[in-house]
């Protein structure tokens, strides 16, 4: 291992640690509400906006994404190297979706891992981006999938480094992963996993229209 292995390892903790901080749940709490109690459960910037309102979602989205971008940054700043950029910036996503804060599964890291892109690899957004776009249109939560999913071919096919596309996938892994689990008393079985993989909701009838404000609630 390299002699900076421990500042490495170190600044993948700290990503972790960073990511793991719930600005959502933080603000909701300020406001007077507890987001586990409340709209979707989830704790993250969309049902934050839904039930106390949109400044407030807005700013959670914007923290959420500088967890993700900040450690890539911070990391190259210190010239550990773009491996050890990209492996904290996926460790910031992890901390958002399972936050140790909270003990508890926390958003789908929609927006960290948005803030890694920006860092590593700024024109993938245009992919991510298009779906969200289309997501007002098809229904966010299949919108979501689709595009995140396919993150890493996508990247692939676009000529991105392997660091890149590694990242790519990764990402794409622990958003599809955090999606599946749904939130705390979610029901379990394959069925329902799936429905909340593709449509990140546990609506028995859910539909194409549909799928986007539980997506919304969803970051």
């Amino acid at each position: 291992m390299p002699t900076d292995a421990p500042v490495a390892i170190a600044a993948v903790i700290l990503s972790y640690l960073l990511g793991a901080v719930p600005f959502a749940f933080i603000l909701g709490r300020l406001a007077g509400t507890d987001l586990r109690r409340v709209g979707s459960g989830n704790v993250g910037a969309g049902n934050l906006t839904r039930t106390v309102g949109v400044r407030y979602g807005v700013a959670a989205a914007v923290l959420d994404g500088l967890k993700g971008l900040v450690p890539v940054l911070v990391a190259r700043r210190l010239g550990l190297g773009e491996g050890v950029a990209a492996a904290s910036g996926v460790a910031a996503v992890v901390g958002h979706n399972w936050s140790i804060y909270l003990r508890s599964r926390s958003g789908r890291g929609l927006a960290t891992a948005v803030g890694v892109l920006v860092g590593l690899a700024p024109s993938l957004l245009l992919w991510t981006g298009m779906w969200s776009v289309l997501g007002w249109w098809i229904g966010g939560g299949f919108a979501a999938f689709f595009g995140w999913a396919l993150l890493g071919p996508v990247s692939l096919l676009t000529g991105q480094s392997q660091l890149v596309t590694a990242v790519a996938f990764s990402l794409a892994l622990v958003v599809m992963i955090r999606r599946a689990q749904g939130n705390p008393g979610a029901p379990a079985g394959l069925q329902a996993r799936l429905r909340r993989l593709v449509w990140d909701t546990d609506r028995p009838d859910v539909g194409v229209d549909e799928g986007a404000p539980e997506e919304r609630a969803a970051t």
